[in-house]
């Protein structure tokens, strides 16, 4: 069983928070402030940290990140931050702190759910389902990318360029303004050469801070592309 750390200053979301995660069959602990989640976990092995962005008392869920990140035990622990903030600034700021993914409030208990379960998989295929649309975008970060398929978790794309695990990619691909949403980051969470596609590989990736607002159109444009 999975453990979980929560930290925020409303014991309201905590309580929301943690029905939802036990519901779904973790081990969780809870946490009002930043202080208290670094004794837990320099203490008490964890698998996944979900912190707040902003709490009073100068320790905010940024400043949890940036030193759980300098903690060589701490350094590789999956961490999602919580946030009513939805400007691309903000998000900038999640990512440079060093977070894993960035799920914007109001939650979508779903949506939560299968982040956290491709932040904690261990094989590719043990992610959740969501519809995809099969589909032919061209997309840049370093080298010219397609986009084979989106759903609303994230992307798969088809590269020369093999990525790393973790890393965080900003995507420019017109597929954005074809949706109707800016353009999104995404987290690569698999990558594999594909067989029979001699120097290929197929790249795993799933949004970070994309907004309810974003995901309801990303919503009716899959489901009016030939889903499987």
């Amino acid at each position: 069983m999975a453990r979980i750390l929560i930290v925020d200053d409303q014991k309201s979301v905590l309580l929301t928070l943690e029905a939802l995660l036990t519901g779904a069959g973790y081990a969780v602990i809870a946490c009002t402030n930043a202080l208290d989640a670094l004794k837990v976990l320099t203490s008490e092995p964890m698998d996944l940290l979900i912190t707040d962005a902003i709490m009073p008392g100068g320790a905010d869920g940024y400043a949890l990140t940036r030193t759980v990140r300098k903690e060589p035990a701490l350094a590789k622990l999956p961490v999602i931050l919580l946030t009513g903030k939805r400007e691309k600034e903000d998000v900038e700021k999640g990512i440079e702190s060093g977070v894993n993914d960035y799920v914007v409030k109001p939650l979508d208990p779903e949506l939560l759910l299968a982040k956290i379960q491709n932040l904690l998989k261990t094989k590719p295929e043990e992610s959740a389902h969501f519809a995809q649309a099969r589909v032919h975008y061209q997309a840049e970060w370093d080298t010219k990318t397609e986009i084979t398929s989106v759903s609303e978790l994230g992307m798969d794309f088809k590269s020369l360029v093999p990525m790393p695990l973790g890393k965080i990619l900003r995507v420019h691909s017109s597929i954005f303004g074809d949706v109707g949403i800016r353009e999104v980051a995404v987290r690569v969470d698999h990558c594999e050469e594909i067989t029979g596609v001699d120097g290929f590989y197929k790249i795993t990736t799933h949004f970070v801070g994309i907004t309810e607002k974003e995901l309801s159109p990303l919503r009716l444009w899959i489901r009016a592309k030939r889903t499987f």
